[in-house]
């Protein structure tokens, strides 16, 4: 007999829940990519890092949101094309 055995990240899945931890394990790399490209940029005035907030209820169909000062977003902008 085969046994097919799922790991994500070294933690064992099962099949019937891979759909779910497939999209947990991707979306913690947007977040660790965003958080990446990001971790250095701070408003120059203040020296304020940016909220970044993704929104969406799927990969399909995510949003950022990000507060800070006008020119702190700009930045952050310029930082994720």
């Amino acid at each position: 007999m085969v046994k097919v055995e799922f790991k994500l990240n070294g933690r064992s899945v099962r099949p019937n829940n891979i759909a779910n931890q497939l999209e947990r394990a991707m979306l913690k790399q947007v977040q660790d990519g965003i958080t990446k490209k990001l971790r250095s940029v701070r408003d120059p005035e203040t020296g304020a890092a940016p909220t970044v907030k993704v929104i969406g209820r799927s990969l399909n169909n995510l949003s950022f949101e990000v507060a800070g000062s006008p020119t702190l977003i700009e930045e952050v902008k310029r930082r994720l094309r």
